[in-house]
């Protein structure tokens, strides 16, 4: 039998918290003749599976419960509201931080495996972003240890706790960008301006000097591997904002 849960939380946040506490997500299925019982489990993986496909705009309690051959009335029994059902796709699509990240001693290779990490996952699931949107700061479980393990990565370095957090929240705002470039119809691909083999035409090196430049010098030209040139680029970024916090706790430590 499956640990109790409260029936009637005081939050959306409070059911996921009291869900994953009690190891809950497995509840107990409903029995269906000629079909697979319903729960929570089923109903977070159909509605992942559906954001994966089609973003959060096409989801709603109704297309995950015809998805899954059940009544809207029936998922509420597992799931108490759509907000609900977006904190458990969070928790299940984020996952539990792997042993392999455990902080070293050596704050700046410990923040870029979590850095890195961290946003592959997100990118498996280009309708996060717009979930952290919608939903604020991470505040289930599984993200709150990520948060927490990020945390602990730079224990080493002489920041105040305040400083940590910022540099942390600039590593999350480095990732979170990288969403930005996720095509809405692919979760592999890099979303392109289709108008972007026109606009060389019309950049007139007079007005545009420096953008002219760019442009012949071959910066907007993707290469035959888009996923190569978004780690690329992803990695020129997080390299630097490292290299802006190795010199500010270098100054911290001969001050």
């Amino acid at each position: 039998m499956a640990p109790a849960v409260p029936d009637q939380p005081t939050s959306p946040l409070a059911a996921v918290w009291a869900r994953w506490s009690a190891g809950a997500l497995d509840d107990a299925p409903e029995a269906r003749p000629g079909r697979p019982g319903l729960s929570l489990r089923r109903i977070v993986e159909a509605a992942i599976e559906l954001a994966d496909a089609e973003g959060l705009d096409g989801l709603s309690m109704a297309r995950v419960a015809k998805a899954l051959g059940y009544t809207p009335m029936s998922l509420y029994r597992h799931v108490g509201s759509k907000e609900e059902l977006l904190l458990h796709m969070q928790e299940q699509a984020v996952g539990e931080p792997p042993a392999h990240l455990a902080p070293s001693g050596d704050w700046r290779a410990d923040l870029e495996r979590w850095c890195w990490e961290a946003t592959r996952r997100m990118r498996l699931h280009p309708w996060f972003l717009q979930a952290v949107t919608q939903l604020g700061a991470p505040s289930t479980p599984r993200q709150l240890a990520w948060f927490d393990l990020a945390l602990a990565c730079l224990e080493p370095a002489p920041l105040s706790e305040g400083e940590k957090l910022s540099a942390l929240l600039l590593l999350n705002a480095h990732s979170f960008g990288d969403l930005t470039f996720e095509a809405a119809d692919h979760p592999s691909e890099v979303a392109q301006n289709p108008y972007l083999d026109e606009v060389p035409g019309f950049v007139d090196a007079q007005r545009y000097p420096a953008l002219a430049r760019a442009f012949a010098g071959g910066a907007f030209t993707p290469s035959e591997d888009p996923a190569a040139d978004r780690d690329e680029i992803f990695s020129f970024g997080l390299q630097r904002i490292l290299d802006g916090l190795e010199v500010f706790i270098a100054h911290r430590r001969r001050a």
